[in-house]
């Protein structure tokens, strides 16, 4: 395993013993994290079904941490030749390790202010928690959010119309919170310039053609 692949594990096991569940998340939102995300994941989803029961949210917090662990023990202690050879390479000397990052790599903050399906995802998962926090608004409201929550082959921009229309629906408090979220997530897309914010306003153009 790659030293920045596991920087990232090690980073998400600090996150998930402080209980940042949407660092870790993200964190683990890339190639070859997939079993680690889905970890988290878990834990998440314990977290949101339990939001009056912290114990419960506790041990499954604590629970990824500790499958996460397992991963790193399991390379590490393992005593087959599998993976010897990329510790050989030049890109890990043996000798004294070094803390500093090699000139060019970005760091784990800057990786993930240019991921914009990550920024996509926790607006997404915040949605989410607040439909748990507001049951009264939960019923057609957060419908769109659960099935494509379910659907995990949902488009960034299918995300971004769904939150959209579901903080639409919303009222009181609840509303005032997706748009919040809603409104971070585009101004972050309008910085960027990013392609995602033409997806939805041509979806939305194409609502506003067949309506009328």
């Amino acid at each position: 395993m790659k030293g920045g692949v596991t920087k990232r594990i090690e980073d998400t096991i600090s996150a998930l013993d402080k209980g940042q569940l949407k660092k870790a998340l993200y964190l683990t939102e890339t190639a070859g994290l997939e079993k680690h995300h889905d970890f988290v994941e878990k834990a998440a989803r314990t977290c949101l079904a339990n939001k009056d029961n912290k114990e419960a949210c506790t041990m499954a917090i604590n629970e990824a941490s500790e499958k996460v662990k397992e991963t790193i023990t399991l390379e590490i202690d393992d005593t087959s030749l599998e993976g010897v050879e990329e510790l050989l390479s030049p890109e890990k000397p043996l000798g004294k390790p070094t803390e500093d990052k090699p000139a060019g790599e970005k760091t784990d903050e800057e990786l993930f202010e240019e991921c914009e399906e990550c920024h996509v995802a926790v607006a997404a998962a915040r949605i989410a928690e607040i439909c748990a926090e507001h049951p009264e608004v939960a019923g057609a409201t957060c419908k769109l959010i659960s099935e494509k929550l379910e659907d995990k082959n949902t488009e960034p921009g299918d995300w971004i119309r769904a939150m959209v229309e579901t903080a639409e629906q919303a009222q009181g408090e609840a509303k005032e919170k997706m748009v919040a979220a809603v409104s971070e997530l585009t101004d972050y897309l309008e910085r960027r310039k990013s392609p995602l914010l033409k997806k939805l306003d041509a979806g939305e153009k194409t609502e506003e053609e067949t309506s009328g």
